[in-house]
């Protein structure tokens, strides 16, 4: 139960940035929620790896394609 409320707010926060990244007009605020994103997204990745039990072969062929 603990992974699935990490993993909705997790996404929350990512779909979040987003929208904030939308409507931003300032580019060092952009560069900084763009980070913010790239973070989270990273996260996302790695909760998705452990739910799967990916490992770090598997997680190499997934994020090389």
């Amino acid at each position: 139960m603990l992974q699935l409320l990490q993993n909705k707010k997790v996404n929350n926060n990512f779909l979040n940035l987003n929208k904030e990244l939308q409507s931003t007009k300032l580019d060092t605020q952009r560069q900084q929620l763009q980070r913010a994103i790239d973070h989270a997204e990273n996260k996302i990745d790695e909760l998705v790896y452990e739910l799967y039990g990916l490992t770090e072969e598997e997680i190499g062929i997934v994020e090389n394609g």
